[in-house]
């Protein structure tokens, strides 16, 4: 299945049924990004991949009554969700693919992406569109994940998942997905292939609080949350409840070392990529 039409469909409902543990977990990552961005009052402001529109609250705040957002997302479930919180009223959103929107040219002051940005189909093209949608030397500030390897969110689940299922083929470097911009080799050349410039990226550490509120223990909150949301969600789709079984009984005591303040909260590894357009 095209990662466009896994976000547009299922993926994209499950996200936004759990938008707000989802939010939670990946409060930190969306926080890095906005600092660097620093949007100021009265500028117009695209949030790429806007999901269900948290980012997109922060930006409305940040730009004021005299600046606007557009939230932009494939999956019409989250922004959907989106457009009912409250701190987006004043937001715009597009239910629709970056990659071929029709932008009004020359409109944006900055572009940011909280993990929304590395799915498209044709990367070049998009990056072309997209930068057509910006004011020359508008501000760009992309949040993207670092290698599987250095997320054990993502990566412990999956090797619970390569026990019991087998090891799943190795990706295709750069092919659509949420470690797709892991090495600078993959978005380096797309974005400075577009036009952007001072094209620039630091590693940052964050903590990711997992699972959702409710009244069982962190950890089951947690396997919950990681089969369902994830790289292993994607193995489990059609599974025999067997399976899913014995894949949940092997994951919890992976999460053990990582409870405090009652709930998981396991580490993860961003790129905050700064260009121009």
């Amino acid at each position: 299945m095209a990662e466009a039409e896994f976000w547009a469909g299922e993926m994209g409902k499950e996200w936004a049924r759990r938008a707000d543990a989802l939010d939670r977990q990946l409060a930190a990552a969306g926080a890095a990004g906005l600092t660097a961005l620093a949007a100021r009052p009265g500028e117009c402001i695209l949030d790429l991949g806007c999901g269900s529109g948290a980012t997109t609250i922060e930006l409305c705040q940040a730009v004021g009554p005299d600046g606007a957002v557009t939230g932009v997302d494939i999956s019409s479930d989250q922004v959907a969700a989106a457009q009912t919180r409250p701190g987006n009223e004043r937001a715009e959103f597009v239910v629709g693919n970056a990659e071929t929107w029709p932008f009004e040219a020359a409109t944006y002051d900055a572009l940011f992406s909280r993990f929304g940005c590395m799915f498209f189909g044709d990367p070049p093209a998009a990056y072309v569109n997209i930068r057509r949608a910006l004011k020359p030397d508008a501000r760009v500030v992309l949040v993207v994940w670092r290698a599987l390897k250095l997320n054990p969110w993502a990566d412990v689940p999956a090797r619970v998942g390569a026990e019991v299922l087998g090891p799943t083929e190795p990706p295709v470097l750069g092919a659509p997905g949420p470690f797709a911009w892991a090495d600078p080799v993959i978005f380096q050349p797309i974005l400075e292939g577009a036009g952007f410039t001072g094209l620039e990226w630091a590693e940052q550490p964050i903590t990711m609080q997992i699972g959702e509120a409710g009244q069982e223990g962190p950890i089951a909150r947690a396997v919950a949350m990681l089969m369902r949301v994830g790289p292993l969600a994607r193995r489990l789709k059609g599974l025999p409840t067997e399976e899913r079984t014995t894949i949940a009984a092997r994951l919890a005591p992976k999460l053990e070392p990582f409870v405090e303040d009652g709930w998981v909260r396991l580490p993860g590894t961003i790129w905050v990529v700064r260009a121009r357009a």
